[in-house]
Parts: C-alpha cells; structure tokens; sequence
C-alpha cells in the first residue's frame, strides 16, 4: 500500500556502515565505547536479561563448536546469482536470517566450489558490507569479501571491524586478504577490547613484528572478557621471558608481565601457568626486577594474586613442590616489606587508579591488614558498593568475628534502601540497591535468624537473584530459628512469585517446614 501524501514513508533502517561511520567522527580510531553498541537492529530489551550476541559468537567459537541451521548450498547459490547478474536483492534478508558464526565456514566452501568470478563477488559482498543493516548479513558479508578482498578494502574492514560484533570476521577478512596481515590485524586489535580484542589478538598467534610482541606484552592481551583469554599467547608470541631477561624494563613492561603471569597463574578458558615453559625463570626473572622497582598498587594486586594460588598445590604443575614453594617463599619475603603495606594504606584513604577503592580494600585485605574501619566509612558514603560489602563481610566470616558480622548486618540494615528495593517481584537483574542487597543477603546462610529486614525486602525485590539468595538462607536456617513473620514473608512472595523454578523452591520449603 503506498502511503498517502499525508502520509510519510516508512524509514529506512540506518545501515552498519552510517553507525561505524558516525562513531569514527565522534571518537577516531580509539577503541568505541560499549564497543559500538547498541548497533541500528538491536532488538528490544525483552526480556530485560538478554546475552549480547557479541558474547554468544565469542562463547561459540571458544567453548562450543558453532552450528548453523540454514542450508549453505542454497545460500551459495542465491549469491552466485547476485553475482552473475540479479544483484543483491533479498539477499540481505536471507543472510540476515543466519546464524553467520556458525555457517560461514561451510558458506565459503560452498562459494567457492562454484568458482565465481572475483571481482563480481567482490562488487556484490561489498555492496553488502556498505548497505547492510543488519548483524549477521552484514558478518557474513565481510566474510565472502575477505575472500576476494585486496588492498582497497583494507580501510572497509578496519571501520566495521572496530564495531565489536564484526571483528572476528574482518579480523579474518584482513589476515587472508592483505599482504601485511600481521599489521592490519594489530591495527583492528587496538580499535577493540573486548570479544573483538580477544579475536583480533588470536590472529597474531606467531607473529614475529617487533613492535607487535612488544605491545603484547604491555597491552595486547587486556580485555574487557577476561585476561586470561590472551595471556598464554602474549607471554609465548610476545616473548615475555626473553624480554624480563633484559638488565633493565620499563614500566609497561613490569606492569603487563605481573598481569600476564597472574592471569596464567588463575587459569580459565586458555592455556595457562602448566602450559607455559617458561613459567618458573619467568616469574623468578619477574621478582628480580619487583625486588628492586617503586611499589605501587597496580604491582601489589598481581604479587597477591600469584601467591594465593600458588601457596595451595596446583595441579599439573610441571615444576617440583620445593619450586612452588621457592617461588612462595620469595613472594613472602618482598610482601612482607613495610612499603607495599604503606601503598595499600595510602590509597584505601585516598583511592585513586581505574579501580578505585576495590582495588585498593582487596589489595590490603590480600596483605592481611585491618579493613573494616576503611570500610565501613567507604559504606557510609557509597552504601550500594556490593563489592565492599562482600569482602568486609567475607573477612570478618574468615576471622569468626560473630559481634563483627552482627555490625555489619546492622549497618546494612541501616545504610541500604530496602522500602526502595522491596517494590514487588519481576524476572530481571534489578538494579544497584539490589546487588547490594543481594550481595549481603547470601552472607546470612550460617547466620540463623539474622538480618531478618533484609530477607523480608530481597523476598519482595524485582531481581530474581536477590530472592533465590533470600530463599537459600531460609532453607538454610533449622525451623526453630525461623521467626513465624518470615514464614509468612516466604507464603506472600511464593504467591507472587513469577518465575517457575523460584516459586517451586518457595513451595518446597514451606511444606518441609510444616
């Protein structure tokens, strides 16, 4: 139906290409903030918890092998017509019905049987990448142009692939179509920092460019997922041990080797402490250069995180039980300096740095000062920060302070908003007051009869979590530390409860309890 003259016409859709375009105005070639998100198709915020797309792609491709649904054969052809003559007319629509990451690689193969004339794929893919308005035509565009690409999309994959949703493919796109691929992708790679951080940085795996391994090692393998993604590939491609062989580093240097070796020390998702070779020189070479540089907080939090895990046995360690200690022992004895406790004090009363007070109350608790007074003041102006909360409460559970834990029970009772939180139940994360409500509220498993306002406002929140965490400490308790007011709080909220599994739980234990 065509629209009157009163009428106006329906608006386009903003393409990928004008969203990239308009972020490169506002902020260059730094890396975008959010990624680029939202992009011009993100959907609707319902339900209001929804896992971004950019994650399900980096989870795919890392932790599961990705599957598509969709028919490559019959993609294929519809793109070998577009080429040869139709153009692209609903092609967008039927790549945009794709799941990309998990047919692209049988897609290339099947266009590629068909041996289609390079530069009419060229001009069709391109078109795509151009005109596309949504995600996953757009990826699977990038994708067919990387394969006949030349250097005249370099500058088309390096905008898009800065929108963190399309990285892995122009990371891609870049290393099979340009003939520096080792720089292209590492000038991607500085544009992101997340998933496409972690997708741009594995396509420099070997990489031998000095400048490269030396930004490796100071930076390269930060990322907003988790460090550990990146860290093993930075110490072996960035060659961390040769550099700390050096009679002197800089700072970036110390400050990204402390990081790197922490981050293989926790282990996780990549490779790790056991499977670098390097490990025990590497760390020995690491406290060589600490034992003699300025202490700063930034330094601290790695010693800290390195000697915890490594004063337990760690499991396939390829080193002897003495090694570990020695290392251990070395960790002690330059923890153990007035200094690094001086910095941890100094910035829990003036908390500057990215990480702020956090960094700092861990930092200090890791080196086994008081915190609670630091604290307790710290909550007093920010009462939401679910964080503070969780640690001076888990500290004053590691020292069985019952009186202390009791205070503290009571300043949250005092300081957080519960007449704010307690607004009906819904199916979603909540908001601050309820992460902090929530945060103090799983402490009170082994407390019976505690905190007793704060469970009658996690049972009436709209976040999910803070309930089931109410629900848990309930079920925890013997019935005889139940007052007969919170039996009725868990009666009301299991009648209003919206989602199944919760609502179950609620029922089941007030049947066990009577």
């Amino acid at each position: 139906m065509t629209p009157g003259p009163w009428e106006p016409a329906p608006a386009e859709p903003p393409t990928v290409l004008a969203h990239a375009l308009a972020l490169s105005a506002l902020h260059g070639t730094d890396p975008w903030p959010r990624g680029g998100f939202p992009l011009p198709d993100e959907p609707p915020a319902r339900p209001p918890v929804r896992f971004p797309s950019v994650a399900l792609d980096g989870v795919a491709t890392h932790h599961v092998r990705p599957r598509g649904d969709g028919d490559p054969g019959a993609l294929a052809d519809a793109i070998a017509a577009a080429a040869g003559g139709n153009g692209p007319a609903g092609l967008h629509d039927r790549l945009a019905a794709q799941r990309a990451v998990g047919i692209v690689d049988d897609l290339l193969d099947e266009v590629g049987r068909r041996d289609l004339p390079r530069e009419s794929l060229r001009r069709l893919s391109r078109e795509l990448c151009e005109t596309g308005s949504r995600r996953e035509a757009v990826k699977l565009a990038i994708a067919l142009l990387g394969t006949v690409a030349d250097e005249r999309d370099r500058d088309l994959f390096l905008l898009l692939g800065a929108l963190e949703e399309f990285t892995l493919f122009a990371a891609v796109a870049l290393r099979r179509s340009q003939p520096d691929p080792d720089r292209a992708v590492f000038a991607l790679a500085q544009r992101v920092r997340g998933w496409g951080r972690i997708h741009a940085v594995e396509r420099l795996r070997g990489c031998t460019d000095p400048d490269v391994r030396a930004w490796l090692l100071r930076d390269g393998f930060r990322n907003d997922v988790m460090d550990e993604y990146l860290a093993h590939l930075a110490a072996t491609t960035g060659g961390l041990y040769e550099a700390l062989l050096e009679p002197s580093v800089d700072d970036a240097l110390l400050d990204g080797a402390g990081d790197i070796l922490a981050a293989l020390a926790m282990g996780g998702p990549a490779e790790d402490l056991r499977h670098y070779t390097d490990a025990l020189p590497a760390l020995h070479r690491y406290l060589d250069h600490v034992d003699t540089a300025t202490p700063t907080l930034d330094r601290l939090s790695p010693l800290l995180r390195i000697r915890r895990i490594l004063r337990r046995p760690y499991e396939g360690l390829p080193w002897s039980d003495d090694d570990r200690l020695r290392v251990v022992g070395r960790l002690d004895a330059l923890l153990g300096r007035p200094a690094w406790a001086d910095v941890a004090r100094e910035r829990l009363a003036d908390p500057r740095g990215p990480y702020g007070f956090d960094h700092a109350l861990s930092c200090a608790r890791g080196l086994g000062l008081p915190i609670r007074a630091a604290a307790v003041e710290h909550l007093e102006r920010e009462p939401l920060a679910a964080y503070v909360w969780q640690t001076v409460l888990d500290d004053a559970e590691a020292q069985a302070d019952e009186a202390g834990f009791a205070e503290l029970v009571a300043l949250a009772e005092r300081l957080l908003p519960l007449s704010e939180v307690a607004t009906g139940p819904a199916d979603d994360l909540g908001r601050a007051a309820d992460w902090a409500l929530q945060t103090v509220v799983q402490q009170l498993r082994d407390h019976p009869g505690a905190g007793l306002p704060l469970l009658r406002a996690a049972l009436a929140g709209p976040a999910a979590g803070c309930r089931s965490q109410a629900v848990a400490a309930l079920e925890a308790w013997p019935r005889a530390d139940v007052p007969p007011a919170a039996v009725g709080w868990l009666r009301d909220a299991e009648r209003a409860e919206p989602r199944a599994d919760l609502k179950e739980r609620m029922a089941a234990t007030l049947t066990r309890w009577h």
